[in-house]
């Protein structure tokens, strides 16, 4: 949220971004997660102006997980879009409780133009036939035409995986798909492992190659009538709302991961609780970012300014939040750059 808010508003009209609302972590307190999601849904309402449409979802949720009034969090999410101005896409998936997936159903049918999002993890992806024919009974189930439907292949985590292996699988499904013109195929996933120290050592860098990028590539390359787009997790890892930050915090460290256009720049510091520099290393870290071929310049986006600033000693060295933030605010546009294809309809 932080990272849109400061989105500059030339590249809003080339992004969908997909908002999982979720509590801190699966096992938090009803009064906690609730207290949580409340916060995210109403952040998600200031910071999605100007974007075509926004995807949201509840698959981080618990199914039984209501807001005050018995809202599902899904059309709480959904609400805030439209307040927005912005037109919500519900997502489901061939997996989610019966009470998500007409929470999804009311959403798109609540549209002039309904669509609706089918979410197919990477088991569903592997297991081809089969889902193609899981995903053509949901749809006829609840009177959607392919036209209709969004269709997201979520890879999620590709890092150690062989480009050649999982784009095997992807272009599997693909050529069952192909058979019907869909709304939009999306290819997503992310390259980087849930934790980076398995990429990159404490005071130290690494170059990591975007595998979900070429993955993308092999897809969009094949001939159908269909229009794909690419996807990912910006620079963060859905596995980051289970931890547990009362015991992570004794052994975190500093960390940037800056979008290049083929790969990404690690950086990372010693653990705050010992290293001499505690957060000052941030500084440091800014120095090494800027110093490369591939830094975009200051004025490229907020984020590519922020590390700028801390280059400079401007300001505070920063904290984990902003630094998370600068990072995503620069490698949503340069991603949407890179993957730029005609508007959203």
């Amino acid at each position: 949220m932080l990272a849109f808010k400061h989105l500059y508003k030339s590249a809003r009209p080339h992004i969908m971004p997909l908002i999982d609302v979720a509590a801190p972590t699966k096992t938090a307190d009803k009064a906690t997660a609730l207290k949580s999601v409340e916060r995210n849904i109403a952040g998600t309402e200031k910071v999605v102006g100007g974007f075509p449409a926004v995807f949201v979802d509840s698959s981080e949720l618990k199914p039984e997980f209501r807001l005050p009034g018995k809202l599902h969090p899904l059309a709480g999410a959904a609400a805030a879009v439209i307040n927005a101005g912005v037109r919500p896409i519900a997502v489901t998936g061939l997996h989610r409780d019966e009470e998500h997936r007409a929470a999804a159903v009311a959403i798109a049918k609540a549209q002039t133009s309904p669509s609706l999002c089918v979410r197919l993890d990477a088991t569903d992806v592997s297991t081809a036939t089969l889902t193609h024919k899981r995903l053509r009974d949901l749809i006829d189930a609840d009177s959607f035409e392919p036209a209709q439907v969004y269709v997201l292949l979520d890879l999620q985590c590709l890092f150690g995986l062989e480009k050649e292996a999982v784009s095997k699988q992807v272009l599997r499904l693909l050529k069952l798909l192909e058979s019907k013109t869909w709304a939009g195929i999306i290819v997503g996933g992310y390259g980087f492992p849930d934790q980076l120290s398995s990429a990159c050592a404490t005071n130290g860098q690494a170059y990591l190659r975007r595998i979900e990028q070429d993955v993308f590539r092999e897809a969009a390359d094949v001939e159908m009538t269909t229009q794909r787009w690419f996807a990912d997790y910006t620079v963060l890892s859905p596995a980051v709302v289970e931890l547990d930050w009362k015991l992570i915090r004794k052994v975190m460290t500093p960390k940037a991961l800056y979008a290049l256009e083929d790969s990404w720049f690690i950086v990372r510091g010693g653990a705050f609780s010992s290293h001499p520099d505690e957060y000052q290393q941030y500084f440091s870290m800014a120095d090494e970012i800027v110093a490369l071929d591939e830094y975009c310049g200051a004025h490229f986006s907020y984020g590519d300014e922020y590390i700028s600033d801390r280059r400079d000693r401007k300001g505070a060295s920063g904290s984990p939040a902003s630094w998370i933030a600068a990072c995503v605010n620069h490698h949503v546009p340069l991603t949407a750059a890179a993957h730029k294809s005609a508007d959203f309809d």
